[in-house]
């Protein structure tokens, strides 16, 4: 019969090894994760665990998250406290909130422009495993400002993702201070993947007006110097390569 300290030692191996196989899913655990959190992790890395509504609070800008019968339980004195930022999915080991709004007929960028910095994807697990839109997005805006060709004039698409606000200062009394950029590819197959889940949240809270479109939407993902990764809602979800200077749609996404 093993001691108490041996068996001790075992449950600490065995929370190990979970935990080991939980990060490689894309989380970040240590010792201190609750183990009665595992399944709920499990099933964020396996595929969909939840779409939410994303909510700032008036009186001090802190981030909540609602679910659709949590938020339509409030009073519209109680919902009046918070501003509404967007959609939260919590899917495939990664969280971002999708803005509200789809902004159109937005151009990559001009051809042949070199970024030597930007990701590379060098697998099919890699394009569908890449989560860092922020830092992309900065790098296409930064390294597209002195470029123009014809009627394309710097990163379009990346300039206008940056500039979103799901609120203002002057106009709703709160300023968005969230970081919003375009999504990589794997983000957009995520929102195809799950669009029906996500439009469900977008109707019942704003409405059907504010859902994902069926058509081409950009991603931060650059397969060349001069063309890009997109996704069509419409055409199975498959990402595919598009001249960077033609006209698509731009949802914004933010990582927190």
């Amino acid at each position: 019969m093993a001691s108490k300290e041996q068996s001790v030692t075992l449950l600490r191996r065995n929370k190990r090894a979970q935990i080991d196989a939980l990060n490689s899913l894309g989380f970040n655990l240590t010792e201190g994760a609750r183990a009665a959190d595992f399944p709920m992790f499990i099933k964020w890395g396996a595929g969909l665990l939840d779409v939410t509504v994303a909510a700032n609070r008036k009186s001090d800008n802190m981030r909540f998250f609602f679910t659709v019968e949590e938020w339509q339980s409030l009073s519209a004195t109680e919902q009046g406290l918070f501003l509404l930022r967007g959609v939260r999915v919590r899917a495939c080991g990664t969280s971002f909130v999708i803005a509200p709004d789809t902004i159109t007929n937005k151009a990559w960028g001009e051809t042949n422009v070199s970024i030597p910095d930007l990701h590379s994807y060098q697998s099919q697990r890699d394009l569908y495993f890449y989560y860092n839109a922020y830092v992309e997005t900065r790098l296409i805006v930064e390294g597209y400002q002195n470029s123009t060709s014809g009627s394309v004039v710097g990163a379009p698409a990346a300039e206008a993702a940056l500039a979103y606000k799901a609120f203002t200062l002057s106009r709703d009394g709160l300023e968005d201070t969230s970081e919003w950029c375009l999504p990589t590819p794997a983000h957009l197959m995520i929102m195809f993947r799950w669009i029906n889940e996500i439009n469900a949240v977008l109707s019942a809270v704003w409405s059907s007006d504010f859902g994902l479109i069926l058509t081409g939407h950009w991603s931060c993902g650059r397969w060349s110097n001069s063309e890009v990764y997109r996704c069509n809602f419409d055409l199975g979800g498959s990402l595919y390569i598009e001249p960077s200077v033609n006209l698509k749609a731009v949802r914004p996404i933010c990582l927190t």
